[in-house]
This record gives C-alpha cells, sequence and structure tokens, in this order.
C-alpha cells in the first residue's frame, strides 16, 4: 500500500529537522559556559526531543514544527538561569 506524501508536510519535516541540528550545535557548544553534568543534561533532553519528533512524524503531525522550538526555548532558559543563578560564566 502507498501512501501520498503531502508536499507541505515534507517541506515542515525537514525544516524541522534543519533547526532541530542547528539546536543540537547549540546544546553541544554548552560546555563553553556549562559545567559538564549540565551539558549531558542537555543532550539528553535534545535526545528526548529527537524521539518526540520521530514520533510526531510517523503521525503525520505538523506539531513536529515546535519541537526544534522547544529545544530552542529550553536551551536558552537553562543558560540563563545557570548564567544568572548558578554562576557559570563563559
Amino acid at each position: 500500500m502507498t501512501t501520498r506524501r503531502q508536499p507541505g508536510f515534507v517541506l515542515a519535516v525537514v525544516l524541522a529537522a534543519v533547526a532541530h541540528l542547528v539546536a543540537a550545535y547549540f546544546y553541544l557548544a554548552s560546555g563553553l559556559m556549562a559545567p559538564l553534568w549540565a551539558v549531558v543534561l542537555l543532550l539528553v533532553w535534545w535526545a528526548v526531543l529527537t524521539v518526540v519528533g520521530v514520533r510526531l512524524v510517523q503521525r503525520r503531525s505538523y506539531l513536529v514544527l515546535l519541537v526544534p522550538v522547544v529545544a530552542a526555548v529550553s536551551w536558552f532558559g537553562l543558560m540563563s538561569f545557570g548564567g544568572q543563578v548558578l554562576g557559570w560564566t563563559p
């Protein structure tokens, strides 16, 4: 059985995947400011978001576009919190 692919959905998946990979770069570069334990937790969180994204793609949900947004907001929030409250500095 073949399924028809919607070009809009394919574009959304590609856009979400590229944006999530860009977020991975920032997650990996967090080691310049954050301690190792925080970087490990960030990478675990990124992997969890990747699994969520894959499951959303399997369900053909456009909510997959929110995965990189959640990744970016999570990263920025944790790095801001770490810098202001925990004293992380570059």
